[in-house]
């Protein structure tokens, strides 16, 4: 079995840091990521590049992954797995679904609005009127979507497909985010010193590390999995096996770091509360288990 990326692969992940790169630079859009902010000038420059252009689930699933674990606010990535249809005008997207509560992620920014109903999909027109920002540290803007008010184009018969990709996706951002969160927690144990010794030399915390690395690789080549094979049970299977990951890492790493977790300078806390409020969007465990029953039928 071969894990490495083919050529075309290497070419998509590269081009997305290539316009990341010629767009101001990963410190720039990091810097409106720890704010909580949308980023519409990389939106724009990744659509512009074309780097989703012919390209497959799988390889739209590795660029929500990479930009996830670049930390950047855009919703380019998400919108690439959902809208493998093309049915959307270009911009930045937010997706609801009827029937789940609690804030929509982007929904206070995006151009255009989603709303999942059954087996139906509703583009809003004009979603403005309906949404309510509401503040949240959780990494994202967020939105209240009043769903009963939304008007637009009803599309019927390809709400559970997006619903399902809505899930794929946001395990994917999940692990590109668990990637980034260890990387910077291992920086940290290297040069942080506590009894004349730096933390990676303690057994106990590098075992702890370890466990914490093997749970986001392992939801990595999940997520990649469900995209290559595009079965809705293989995408159910990997969204519980995210959300637990998300669950598992955030208090772990948090720990290891000690307070310099929560500073801005630090910015793991970009990644953290990304994982907490990506693990809530995918819903609790039981929810979780039933839609993996639901797909094994």
């Amino acid at each position: 079995m071969d894990y490495d990326f083919s050529a075309s692969q290497q070419r998509v992940v590269a081009t997305v840091d290539r316009v990341i790169d010629a767009s101001g630079g990963i410190e720039r859009a990091f810097a409106l990521a720890v704010a909580a902010g949308y980023d519409r000038e990389l939106d724009q420059a990744l659509a512009d590049a074309g780097v989703l252009d012919g390209s497959d689930l799988l390889e739209r699933v590795l660029v929500a992954e990479r930009l996830a674990e670049l930390g950047v606010a855009t919703t380019y990535g998400m919108r690439g797995v959902i809208d493998v249809d093309g049915l959307l005008p270009r911009g930045g997207v937010a997706v609801a679904v009827r029937g789940r509560h609690g804030p929509v992620r982007y929904a206070s920014v995006a151009d255009h609005v989603v709303l999942v109903d059954g087996d139906d999909l509703i583009a809003v027109d004009d979603g403005a009127k309906s949404v309510t920002r509401v503040r949240s540290g959780f990494g994202y803007p967020y939105a209240r979507i009043a769903a009963e008010e939304l008007d637009g184009t009803r599309l019927t018969g390809m709400g559970e497909a997006w619903r399902t990709r809505l899930s794929l996706v946001t395990a994917a951002e999940i692990a590109g985010n668990a990637a980034a969160a260890i990387s910077r927690t291992a920086a940290h144990m290297r040069v942080r010193e506590q009894f004349g010794r730096t933390l990676s030399t303690f057994q106990a915390l590098r075992h702890r590390l370890a466990e914490a690395a093997v749970s986001a690789e392992a939801t990595r080549w999940m997520v990649r999995e469900a995209a290559f094979t595009a079965d809705p049970r293989d995408i159910e299977l990997a969204a519980s096996y995210a959300a637990h990951t998300a669950a598992q890492l955030v208090p772990e790493l948090v720990q290891m770091c000690g307070a310099r977790s929560f500073t801005l300078e630090f910015g793991l806390h970009v990644f953290t509360m990304r994982l907490d409020g990506l693990r809530l969007e995918l819903g609790s465990p039981d929810r979780l288990a039933a839609r993996v029953l639901a797909a094994s039928r």
